[in-house]
C-alpha cells in the first residue's frame, strides 16, 4: 500500500518535472561519449564488486565516470567521493526523493550518457536519474519509462525457460546497453 502511494507520488512529481525541464535530447553513441553517469543499487556490504569492475572498463576506454548508488540502510560505511556516492535511506524523505543538498550536488554536473544498472525500480535512483543532466538516459523499462531515451526490455528475457535462463543483473544490463551505444551510428 505504502509502495503504491510513493509511486503514485514519484508520476506526479515526474510529470511536473518533464514538464519543466528544458532538456536537449540527444543520442550518444559510445565512441562519443566522454562522460558517463551510472545507477546503481549498492549491496548491503557496500562491495559493489560489479559495478567497480565496469567502472573499471569503462575508465580503461577513455571514459569520465562518475557512479552513485543506494543501500537500503540508515548509514553507509563508504566515503562520498565526487566520482562514487551510495546514498543511503537518511538522505531521502518520506517518500523517498533524495534531499535538496543531494540533488543540489547531483546538479552540479553534466554528462554526455547516464546508465541506469538496477534491475527493479528504486525510488531514491529514479529520483536521481530524473533529475541529472545527461544528454541520453538508458536503464530498462519499467513503470515510469518517461525517464529514459533508449529503454531494454527485460520481460521477454526473464521470462525464459529454466535451461536458458539469464542472470538480469548490473554487468548483464551494462553489456546489453553498451553493446547498442557501440553499434548504433549517429550523424555528429
Amino acid at each position: 500500500m505504502f509502495e503504491k502511494i510513493i509511486g503514485l507520488i514519484f508520476s506526479k512529481r515526474l510529470k511536473n518535472q518533464l514538464k519543466k525541464q528544458q532538456r536537449q535530447q540527444r543520442f550518444v553513441n559510445y565512441n562519443n561519449a566522454q562522460s558517463i553517469f551510472l545507477l546503481f543499487e549498492s549491496d548491503f556490504a557496500e562491495k559493489n564488486v560489479e559495478v567497480r569492475r565496469i567502472i573499471q572498463k569503462l575508465t580503461a576506454d577513455g571514459k569520465k565516470v562518475t557512479a552513485w548508488g543506494y543501500t537500503d540502510k540508515k548509514l553507509t560505511s563508504t566515503p562520498i567521493l565526487p566520482d562514487f556516492r551510495i546514498i543511503n535511506k537518511k538522505e531521502i524523505d518520506f517518500s523517498q526523493r533524495p534531499h535538496e543538498s543531494v540533488l543540489s550536488e547531483l546538479a552540479e554536473n553534466k554528462f554526455d550518457v547516464m546508465i541506469d544498472l538496477t534491475e527493479k525500480e528504486i525510488f531514491p535512483l529514479q529520483y536521481i536519474a530524473l533529475y541529472v543532466t545527461a544528454d541520453f538516459k538508458t536503464g530498462i523499462k519499467r513503470n515510469h519509462s518517461k525517464i529514459y531515451d533508449f529503454m531494454m526490455d527485460m520481460n521477454g528475457i526473464a521470462n525464459q525457460s529454466e535451461e536458458n535462463l539469464v542472470d538480469i543483473n548490473a554487468t548483464f544490463i551494462y553489456n546489453q546497453i553498451i553493446f547498442y551505444l557501440k553499434s548504433i551510428q549517429t550523424s555528429d
